[in-house]
């Protein structure tokens, strides 16, 4: 890919001229639309790489947002689409768009240098898509923690039971499940069931978090036969480190 940018957004302030220039100091060149369908169709040409950033203006978004729906599914040549938003918007945008389209989402507020690492990848072909995470956990705060450190490194999701967890495995796909085993309702282990039962999510690598390291909760984790286990109480960026570590030996 080349590196043009497509920058759609309705905003003019510091922070989004700063976000500009930090793309044209890194080599990238920006070009800049606000989320007007018409305005995008009247470009000359469509960058390869799309970074649309939506703040608290949805509404004026979903014309646009179905415009790209419709010419990157008619288009034979490869284009990446990039979303900036708060995590509601994304969301919304995920339910307009299908997630396969998406290459990428930042939650704002944004660090330009994990969005200038992540374009740059994309650019030079050495990062034609991010690792997909799904996070399966009751407790909020565990999920924030989470979101916060792997979403450096992987495109990350969020499911707070498991049955939205199964739900949201029935529209999506993704390369890892982390799934706490400790769970209301329905445990990690009926959730790893169900997911090994169906076709379509049986050979989706499960990854079980505990937040017990005694040994007979080890040997319950371990009977399930799950790909490996982490302890929750691990510190973020040695979790982080795990993941990695289990990505590269498939």
């Amino acid at each position: 890919m080349d590196k043009r940018i497509l920058f759609v957004s309705n905003g003019n302030d510091i922070k989004l001229k700063a976000m500009m220039a930090s793309l044209t100091k890194a080599g990238f060149s920006v070009v800049l639309s606000p989320s007007s369908s018409e305005n995008i169709a009247q470009l000359p040409s469509l960058p390869e790489i799309i970074l649309l950033y939506l703040e608290d203006d949805f509404i004026s978004f979903a014309e646009t947002l179905k415009y790209f729906k419709t010419t990157l599914a008619a288009k034979a040549d490869k284009h990446a689409l990039f979303v900036c938003a708060s995590e509601s918007e994304i969301a919304a945008v995920l339910e307009l768009i299908p997630r396969q389209m998406v290459s990428g989402t930042f939650v704002r507020p944004v660090n330009m240098g994990d969005v200038v690492c992540r374009l740059n990848g994309v650019a030079s072909g050495e990062q034609a898509r991010l690792k997909r995470i799904l996070v399966v956990d009751d407790d909020a705060i565990m999920l924030r923690t989470m979101k916060n450190h792997l979403g450096k490194k992987f495109e990350v999701f969020m499911a707070n039971s498991g049955m939205n967890a199964i739900s949201f495995l029935a529209e999506h796909d993704v390369d890892l499940i982390l799934l706490d085993y400790e769970m209301p309702v329905a445990s990690g282990l009926q959730v790893f069931e169900m997911i090994r039962s169906e076709p379509k999510t049986a050979h989706i690598p499960v990854i079980f978090l505990t937040g017990k390291d005694d040994r007979e909760t080890v040997l319950k984790v371990l009977a399930a036969k799950p790909e490996k286990y982490l302890l929750k109480t691990l510190p973020p960026e040695e979790l982080v480190r795990e993941v990695e570590v289990f990505f590269k030996g498939m």
